[in-house]
Parts: C-alpha cells; structure tokens; sequence
C-alpha cells in the first residue's frame, strides 16, 4: 500500500480518527491523575500505594512501544489500532468496577497495553495513510490533540469526579471508545494483503520479553531513585535493566526476525532525531515536574494559579501546532527543529537568570516562549524521523521513536530533581512544605542551576536535530 488515502475514508476523516486517539490517550492520564486523592480516600491508601494507579499504566505503555510498533507493520496497522481501542475500553469497564486497588493496578496495567497500541501507531499512520504534502500538517494536528487532551484532561477529570465519582473517570471512555473504533472501522484504509499474510511466528517474542524487562527495570529505577535512595529494590532493578540490556543486545543479533531492525540505525535523521526528541522531552517533563514548586515556594501562588499558568503553555501549543505543521511543508523541518531548539537555549537561560524578579513577566514569557519551541520542534521532529521510515517499517520506527521519548521523560523528571536537590543541599523527595524551610537565596540557585542545565539539553538537542540530514538510502 502506498502512503495515499486509500479504502472509504479521505484524507480528512482519517486524520481525524488518528488524532482522536491520540487526544483519548492524552486526556484519560490527566483526568485519572487528579482523582487519586479521591481514589487514595475510598480505598484507604496512603499516596505510595496509590501510585501504582498511575505507575502501572505507564510502565505498561513504554515496556510494549517498540512491540507494538513492530508487530503492527507484520500483523497489520488497522488491525493492530482497533484492537489497541477495544483493549482500551474494555479494560476501563475493569478499572471502573474494580473493587480493590489490586483490582484497579491490574486493570490500569491492562488499560496500558491498549493506550500503548494507539500510542506506538498513530505517527506511523500519518506517513502510511496520507501523501507527503499532507503529513506536515497531520503532525501539527496529532501535536494539537496532545495538546488538548492535557488541557482538558485536569478539568475535565475534577468536575466528573466532583459531581458523580472516581468510577465515571473510566467509565466515561466506554461509548467514547466505542464510537471511535466504530469511526476507524469505517475511514481506516484496509491493511495490505501482506501484511494480513505475515505468520506470527515469526515475531520476536523472546526479544520483546528482553526490551519490556529492560525498559520496565530502567524506569522504575529512575522514579524510584529519589525516593527510595540507593535501596536494595532500586539496586536490584538497575541490575535487572543491565541484564535484561545486555540479553537483548545478543539475541537481537542472532535471531533471524529481530524486533529492533539494525538497519534503522543506519539513518542519520532517525539517529539524532530520536536523541533530540529524547533530550526535548526529557527537559519537558522535568520542566512540568520542577517550574511548580517554583511557582508555589518562590512566587507564593496557590495550586490554582499555578496550575492556571500551565494553561497557557496549553493554549498557545494548541494555537500554534498547525502553524508548525504547515511551515514544515514549506521550510526544511530539520532547520525548523534546529532553529526552535536554539530558541530554547535562549528561554531556558534567560529563565534562569530571571528568576528573582518581583513580577510575573518573565514567567510569562517563558512559558510561551517554551510553547512555541515545543509546538515548533515535535511535529517537526515527527516529520523528520518519520518521514525517513520506508513502506513496511513505518510501525518499528514509530514505536522506537515513541519509546525514546517516554524513557526521555521518565530520565528528565529524575534529572531535574537530582539537580535541585544537589543544588538547594535537599535531601529526599520534593515537598512544597519542606521547601518553605530553605532560604530563598538557596532556592533561587538551585532553580537557576536546574534551568541553565536545561539549556544545555537545548543546545545539545540543537546539534542532533541539525545532524539530522536525509539520506536518500538510508535504510
């Protein structure tokens, strides 16, 4: 199959079904995210305990990215996505009638599986299903529906929980998700008859044990290590991560179907775009992780003007994603990402050097000015890497890509953290109250240390998207 709109849908209603998951994806983190004090409450958990609601989901949904990314170009993209939809709805019907925590973990783990489906193919089907010209724009979309998934995820997720219960949190994704797969059934190109042909067999199951191992003992092993210190459990999953590293790097060398194909990385644009994508993603999360303690110890907001103040990245991500989309169609996407990361240098150490002043200005600034890089840099970035990925490899290069990103998030929380508390002499996880103790000297310094390291990710991002030349045969 071609990357032409093909089967009963066009290129429009294709793009909008692509997108939807992407935005369901999105908006069902926020929304179960804000209900877990009320979750913690009706089960009688501490937030430790509870945590696992949210841990599991996204254990499960980076362990199987490079999977799913795999099996969907041997199985069949379509098929793949509508059983990734069916999972998701189907395990939120568990997680709402769950009647332990126990229960609820199982059911977010297996919720997890079907998001990591959706997750893993919906950049893949951008260059399968729509031509060239459009694919920059379908990324600002997908860049768009992330957006707004987020934006309204929180609110969204308050009011349901407030005015009905934590149960209507998934329970609301049933005739959402049941309607969108009946929408993908009917737009969604049929899957090539090769691909309907290929035996499963022939699939990597003993690799996709070795990647999901390693990926699930790294990132325990990150979100872990500021809480629990070098604990026993910490160290074991770190010697796991090595181990389950080490047994996959050999296998994929002597197995004749390998589930990370090698040849990928002969390509200078999937190369330095995943390590920009990496190191973008990882100053994003820490960025969401560490700027509202900032907010909150060092500009004295309460919890709802600050989290009003990350709307407005929201907003401006949202406006400015199509934006993106479309220069990419007319502007070389790779001097677009090298330019927009080059602009977060700027940001990020400007920030930092802004930030005892008495006004909120320069958090304004920054928060748009980060907006526009990030609306700039990701659909561009998507449109880099994937449009290096040849027929028949568009689901492997997408999940690889996907995976890269969630471990960059993962890496760039702890990162943020370890920094901070190195720089404000805090030890232990981060409390708002606790910082209210540390002098505002300190504090200050250590919110510069952290934003002047995140300007360095910039610039070191910067160098990887400007290496990211195409290559005619790069695969």
């Amino acid at each position: 199959m071609t990357s032409r709109t093909m089967g009963t849908g066009n290129g429009m209603t294709i793009l909008f079904s692509i997108a939807f998951a992407t935005f369901m994806v999105n908006a069902d983190s926020y929304i179960v995210n804000i209900s877990l004090p009320v979750i913690s409450s009706y089960f009688k958990v501490g937030t430790e305990a509870v945590s696992w609601v949210v841990m599991s989901y996204q254990l499960t949904v980076t362990a199987l990215l490079l999977v799913f990314g795999t099996l969907g170009d041997r199985i069949g993209i379509k098929r793949l996505f509508m059983l990734g939809y069916g999972l998701f709805t189907l395990s939120s019907l568990f997680c709402a009638i769950s009647p332990t925590l126990g229960w609820l973990v199982a059911s977010r783990a297996l919720q997890g599986i079907g998001a990591s489906i959706l997750y893993a193919l919906t950049p893949a089907m951008v260059p399968r299903y729509l031509p060239p010209e459009k694919r920059g724009p379908a990324f600002g979309a997908l860049a768009t529906a992330a957006a707004l998934g987020i934006t309204v995820g929180t609110p969204l997720g308050g009011v349901i929980t407030g005015l009905l219960s934590w149960h209507w949190a998934f329970l609301i994704n049933i005739p959402i998700g049941i309607a969108a797969m009946l929408v993908a059934k009917r737009v969604l190109p049929a899957d090539p008859a090769a691909a309907e042909k290929t035996p499963l067999p022939a699939f990597d199951y003993a690799g996709s044990v070795f990647s999901a191992l390693a990926l699930v003992s790294l990132i325990y092993s990150f979100s872990k290590l500021n809480s629990l210190g070098l604990a026993p459990t910490v160290l074991a999953s770190a010697v796991l991560f090595v181990v389950s590293l080490v047994a996959f790097v050999l296998w994929e060398r002597r197995v004749a179907h390998p589930l990370l194909d090698y040849s990928l990385f002969r390509s200078r644009a999937f190369n330095f775009g995943n390590l920009a994508n990496f190191l973008c993603l990882c100053y994003l999360a820490g960025h969401n992780f560490i700027t509202p303690f900032y907010l909150m110890t060092v500009k004295g907001l309460p919890t709802e003007r600050a989290g009003a103040v990350f709307l407005l990245y929201s907003l401006i991500y949202m406006a400015m994603g199509p934006l993106a989309g479309q220069l990419s169609r007319r502007i070389n996407p790779r001097l677009l990402c090298t330019t927009a990361l080059l602009a977060g240098v700027l940001v990020s150490f400007g920030f930092s050097r802004l930030l005892g002043d008495s006004t909120m200005v320069p958090v304004y600034i920054y928060f748009v000015g980060l907006a526009l890089v990030m609306a700039t840099f990701i659909p561009s970035n998507n449109n880099v890497v994937m449009g290096m990925a040849p027929p028949g490899k568009q689901g492997a290069v997408s999940g690889s890509f996907r995976m890269v990103g969630r471990v960059g998030m993962t890496v760039g929380v702890c990162l943020f953290q370890t920094v901070f508390a190195l720089a404000a002499l805090q030890v232990g996880t981060l409390h708002a109250d606790a910082l209210q103790a540390v002098e505002r000297t300190r504090l200050l310094s250590a919110f510069s240390t952290v934003y002047t390291v995140g300007a360095v990710l910039f610039a070191v991002a910067a160098v990887g998207s400007f290496m990211a030349r195409e290559r005619t045969t790069a695969f």
